[in-house]
């Protein structure tokens, strides 16, 4: 299919899927080997003026006009919010700039993704205007207002409704449309010319998501989309299987209501789906070994009556994550492969009848007709659009099923060496391994979705874990956050896993700027560089939770320069803030976590973690003996404390309703989120605080109880890892019902059902993925924390049980187990089993508590919900003021209740 271009001389209106505040923030990496060499087109940048217009007297005033002067405007470029140059803002401003046409046959200029309305002039003459609500993307044909070499003034007015506000994709000039479309823009437009193609869903306007799957001893993920496309590496283009009936001539490929997804056996991160078309039935399963990603293909006549159908393999230039993955050179090999830009990707284990490379359209139309037009090779560095389809032939009798193995490299440097190794004998070899990593400690609940959620979320977070930290996600996220590794860090060191979290600290502070900061993201795809004042403290509070679980104190003294450092790095932030009565004795403002608010404001989350940071340094001071240290860290952090109090009493009045985000900005959801640090997952204020309690009260009130547990943040997508914070802060409170009620919608709404995968944001009306990415590494972290906290969690001498956790859990025969688990006081086991029963709310019965290991100074206490009638345990179990006191010893208790 050929675009029939001509209606692009006015302007091409698209309607694309936009819901991340920053379109451009989800793109994966381009291939090294193939990249754009054109220069017939380029980004317009570095010559903006921005300015905001609050009073709304630019039209008045003809800010459009070429000879209006921007002596006072500010330079801003296009594409992201705003709100990301700092400029916290709603409401009308303008953009201008100027630029020289260039002498091409034709120039387009190219913008999308308005928030909220947009109007455009060229050289004063009014374009047209074009609102968010249509998610319009445009192309104007520059040459109806000029020729070669005539400068264009060119202004645009947006007004922003509320959140982010801006043009948020780059504005490009180039001489062929798609250029200067987006990959999602052009994709889109395919698949609005040509409704039947089998494009990905992103390309439809509909819901997307993925999962990953890999090799915990690899570095690279592989991703399956929820269409059923395989991407072997993250970046790769996808690999998707399609289903053709030649009766009908139908193409039949996986539709989001027909596909259904699961993980496989035990749960760990090992895909497999199904999907039908008529009598046919098709199911998958992928998983990645050392050396290669397989996948196998069942598929099955479910007739009693023969079936004969082809299946289709195409393998296309798109990636999973609404980007193109650019493919300049594409070849058949050896009757059962294809090869990538001189590289193997994908062979079989059976030769297709037929084989053929093209371009995209092509390779689509043909698939369409269920046809194959045999060609070998193809090189199309303009287009970067090589695609490949294979025809199998088959016809099945009654009952009667088939299976195609298809085997890739895990790495695009990699190799197909072992294309004849026994797909089950890797796929047995794989489990093992994953079941192994799995095991320490053992945690068992009965409840079936919260331990597949458990063993899924824990095999995510191994996967994460690259050379130089976790990497929260394998696309846009594909880089060390420290904020997001003190969070992985921690739930690593509650599962066993110290030595990843000794190597994330190592490079960590090995990053350590000479004053004592430590950048806040690190590694090869950084998507900026920024001052985040989190970091410092978040650095600390890893290294000091490494000895609290491992007691080692040789490292402890090997990173304590660096500690010192970073403590010292906060006290001097603290003391060059200036001296308002607002901010003293706060930091000055940073862009923090960066979904907090603008880059202007004091956000409290970087107070609390520098608290956090230098109680934590004290601690690690004192313990290495140096006692001066630990006293000026201590008298910081007391200080710290006390003018964040201050502050939220000189914003909010004497007694203040609650905790706001910063002291700027005293409403957003950003209050909810900013505020966990205060109790978790170390404590600068106290849980059990009246400040604490109404500001949670009100959090949920707010943000949380509208949607049932969903937690709703910036522009109002959910977000699960903020919600699962929160979880963690209502078990510091004692709000058990909360905690529930976020864990039932976490579990209930998974990103892509059936895997445990959720993303950093969701789309509220579809539930799909809508930015950031996935299966988010800090969401892992948080849930399995969680549900470790549930069952366990130290406090300063003696560890709390089963705070939180459901009371059935207990009852008819079920057993909790925890075996083998690291806390701050050494490794134990704690089980359960009896036979309880409830009525009316209450227990009934006998429950067993068995706990073995090393002991806490002050032993075990439980919150039982009710009074036992008799017990019966070891010499100092009582029962006090509603808790269970286990003495620090080997214990089996028996608990009566009539």
């Amino acid at each position: 299919m050929l675009i029939n271009y001509k209606f692009f001389f006015l302007i091409l209106m698209i309607t694309l899927y936009g819901c991340s505040p920053n379109q451009t923030s989800t793109s994966v990496q381009k291939n090294t080997v193939c990249t754009n060499t054109s220069e017939s087109f380029k980004q317009i940048e570095n010559s903006w003026y921005f300015k905001t217009d609050p009073t709304n007297s630019g039209l008045a005033n003809k800010w459009y006009l070429d000879k209006n002067s921007t002596d006072d405007w500010l330079s801003i470029n296009p594409g992201a919010p705003w709100e990301n140059s700092g400029v916290s803002y709603d409401g009308v401003a303008w953009y201008k700039t100027q630029v020289v046409l260039p002498d091409w046959s034709q120039v387009f200029l190219g913008f999308g993704n308005i928030d909220d309305y947009a109007t455009l002039w060229i050289n004063n003459i009014e374009v047209g205007s074009w609102t968010n609500d249509e998610s319009k993307a445009v192309l104007v044909n520059l040459y109806e207002y000029g020729t070669p070499g005539t400068k264009l003034d060119i202004s645009f007015r947006i007004l922003d409704n509320g959140g982010f506000g801006g043009i948020k994709q780059p504005v490009i000039v180039g001489n062929d449309p798609r250029s200067i479309m987006s990959p999602l823009q052009y994709t889109s437009l395919l698949s609005i010319e040509n409704p039947d193609w089998p494009l990905p869903s992103w390309s439809k306007s509909k819901p997307y998501s993925w999962t990953m799957t890999g090799n915990a001893n690899v570095y690279t993920e592989t991703l399956v989309s929820s269409d059923g496309s395989v991407a072997p590496w993250a970046t790769a283009p996808r690999a998707e299987l399609w289903l053709y009936h030649p009766k009908e001539s139908l193409l039949a490929h996986p539709d989001l209501h027909d596909i259904s997804f699961s993980l496989f056996e035990s749960n760990p991160p090992i895909p497999q789906w199904h999907w039908q078309s008529k009598e046919i039935s098709i199911s998958n399963l992928v998983f990645s070994n050392k050396d290669s990603v397989r996948w196998k293909v069942t598929i099955s006549n479910t007739a009693d009556y023969s079936v004969s159908f082809a299946i289709m393999l195409a393998v296309l230039p798109l990636a999973t994550n609404a980007d193109i993955a650019p493919v300049c050179d594409i070849t058949t090999h050896k009757n059962n492969q294809v090869w990538i830009n001189g590289r193997p990707f994908i062979a079989s284990n059976i030769e297709p009848a037929q084989m053929g490379v093209g371009r995209l359209e092509k390779i689509l139309s043909d698939a369409l007709n269920g046809t194959v037009t045999q060609s070998s090779s193809l090189f199309t560095n303009d287009t970067k659009d090589g695609s490949a389809l294979w025809k199998y032939p088959l016809n099945l009798s009654p009952r009667q099923s088939t299976q195609i193995e298809f085997i890739f490299p895990n790495d695009p440097d990699a190799t197909l060496d072992n294309s004849n190794s026994s797909f089950d004998k890797d796929l047995n070899d794989t489990l093992s391994s994953w079941e192994y990593k799995q095991t320490h400690p053992i945690i068992s609940v009965p409840d079936k979705y919260v331990q597949n959620a458990l063993n899924a979320s824990l095999g995510y977070l191994l996967l994460s874990m690259d050379p130089d930290g976790p990497h929260p996600g394998p696309l846009a996220h594909d880089a060390v956050w420290v904020r997001d590794s003190a969070y992985t860090g921690l739930a690593l060191l509650q599962y066993g896993y110290e030595n990843l979290v000794k190597t994330t600290i190592d490079t960590t502070f090995q990053s350590q700027d000479t004053d004592g900061r430590i950048p806040p993201i690190r590694g090869d795809n950084v998507p900026w560089q920024d001052n985040e004042w989190d970091s410092q403290g978040q650095s600390i509070f890893l290294a000091s939770e490494y000895y609290s679980f491992t007691k080692n104190k040789l490292l402890l003294n090997e990173w304590y320069p660096n500690i010192n450092k970073s403590a010292n790095f906060i006290i001097d932030l603290i003391s060059s803030s200036p001296e308002t009565a607002a901010f003293t004795g706060l930091l000055p403002p940073s862009k923090s976590a960066e979904d907090l608010g603008p880059a202007t404001w004091h956000h409290y989350w970087d107070n609390f973690w520098s608290v956090a940071g230098l109680e934590h340094a004290s601690f690690v001071a004192s313990t290495l003996g140096k006692h001066n240290d630990a006293s000026l860290f201590l008298t910081e952090a007391h200080k710290l404390r006390k003018s964040i109090l201050q502050s939220i009493t000189n914003s909010m009045g004497p007694l203040p309703p609650y905790i706001p985000g910063s002291l700027e900005n005293r409403s957003g959801s950003a209050m909810a989120r900013g505020s966990v640090p205060a109790i978790w997952p170390t404590e600068v204020l106290s849980p059990n605080s009246d400040l604490i309690q109404r500001s949670f009260d009100y959090y949920h009130k707010l943000w949380v109880d509208p949607d049932n547990g969903g937690f709703r943040h910036l522009e109002g997508q959910y977000w699960p890892y903020g919600g699962i914070e929160l979880a963690h802060a209502y078990l510091k409170i004692g709000r058990s019902d909360v905690l529930h009620q976020i864990l039932s919608w976490t579990l209930q709404n998974q990103t892509l059902p059936g895997t445990y995968a959720w993303a950093e944001q969701v789309n509220p009306s579809n539930g799909g993925f809508s930015g950031g990415d996935m299966p988010h590494a800090w969401a892992s972290a948080d849930y399995v924390s969680l549900i470790r906290e549930m069952l366990i969690n130290e406090q300063d001498t003696f560890i709390s049980l089963f705070e939180g956790t459901p009371l059935w859990w207990f009852t008819d025969n079920r057993t909790v187990t925890i075996q083998n688990a690291p806390t701050h006081f050494g490794t134990i086991s704690v089980h359960t089993y009896g036979n309880l029963t409830i009525d009316n709310n209450k227990w009934l019965g006998k429950l067993h508590l068995d706990v073995s290991g090393d002991s806490p100074p002050n032993g075990y206490q439980w919150k039982l919900p009710q009074t036992p009638s008799k017990l019966s345990g070891p010499d100092g179990t009582t029962f006090v003021d509603g808790n269970l006191l286990i003495p620090n010893k080997r214990s089996n208790i028996i608990l009566y209740f009539n």
